[in-house]
């Protein structure tokens, strides 16, 4: 009698794990906005997406940020070298995207507004494409802009704001603020990230950085690496937006919704005003998701498995060849 009850506990662990493992590890199709190389956090968030079987890359659309030299074409540059240090066979499309922020709700062509459109076109409201948006989301907006309909069969998942209810953004709202106006207004479901919720559970150190990350291979040893870099270059930074020998990994914010590791709350959906970035609050029966936890025990450690995981791949290719 206790041998079967034994292996009924095991059974049912195994099975509660693998349930955990399915939730956390669904299919999902996205493309990812991002403004890579204005700071250190997008890496992280190219680098955990493109580790992910289940979360299937189709492109990776860059923007503008006031520190790139080249724009939308710098942002590229930086994705484009994660992907070849992470040794990917068949990496997404790079596009670059737009160079400055929509000054009128006129949309902005290029390749990238382009494969946004029609890539959505096989999308559903029962089977969204996500759209992950970690930088200004110009390109987003002029997408929506160009076709409609583009609401229905998309979802957005932002890193962005100060906090709810008040809004706020020192960043990536900031960088085009009439094309958040437009993603709010659209019938596309969003779900938002803050600096707020960031900051409380995305901290890294250097020290931490460096205990996490080495040891896991050539690329994490490379990723530690620019983030020492990058902390040391903008010490004074770190210190007065969050504390010495620190900086928070925001954009790794999304990765971690995908992969629920989060909590979020449903609220009525602000309408977003320009002149300060605040939100105020029109009778509508629309509705936004503000993310209010993030479990950072899960998620690096989840990260570092794939890293792991990546990094015997790619040791066991060398071997075979």
């Amino acid at each position: 009698m206790h041998i079967k009850n034994m292996a009924k506990e095991l059974l049912l662990v195994a099975l509660a794990l693998l349930l955990s493992h399915s939730a956390a590890a669904r299919d999902r199709d996205v493309i990812l906005t991002t403004d890579c190389g204005a700071e250190i956090d997008d890496q992280f968030a190219v680098a955990y997406l493109s580790l992910i079987p289940q979360i299937h890359v189709k492109a990776i659309v860059t923007t503008h940020a006031p520190n790139l030299p080249k724009k939308a074409e710098s942002s590229a540059g930086c994705v484009r070298e994660i992907q070849h240090r992470l040794g990917m066979a068949a990496p997404p499309p790079v596009f670059a995207g737009s160079n400055v922020p929509l000054s009128k709700r006129v949309p902005i062509g290029n390749a990238g507004v382009d494969f946004i459109v029609q890539a959505a076109r096989r999308y559903s409201p029962s089977n969204r494409l996500v759209i992950i948006t970690i930088g200004a989301t110009t390109d987003v907006a002029s997408a929506l802009l160009t076709d409609p309909e583009l609401g229905a069969r998309v979802e957005i998942l932002t890193m962005g704001f100060d906090a709810w209810p008040r809004g706020g953004d020192p960043w990536n709202i900031k960088n085009d603020p009439l094309a958040y106006q437009v993603i709010l207004e659209s019938g596309a479901p969003v779900t938002i990230g803050s600096s707020e919720v960031c900051q409380q559970h995305l901290r890294l150190t250097d020290r931490g950085a460096a205990q996490m990350l080495r040891g896991h291979g050539e690329f994490a040893e490379w990723l530690n690496g620019q983030f020492q870099q990058w902390l040391s270059a903008n010490a004074d930074l770190a210190a007065s937006v969050v504390a010495p020998h620190t900086w928070v990994i925001w954009d790794t914010v999304t990765v971690a919704h995908l992969m629920d590791f989060t909590t979020a709350e449903t609220h009525p959906r602000p309408s977003l005003n320009p002149s300060d970035l605040s939100f105020s609050f029109p009778r509508t029966s629309k509705t936004i998701r503000w993310i209010t936890s993030v479990d950072e025990r899960k998620m690096w450690p989840d990260f570092v498995r794939r890293l792991d995981r990546a990094n015997a791949a790619r040791q066991e290719h060398a071997a075979r060849n």
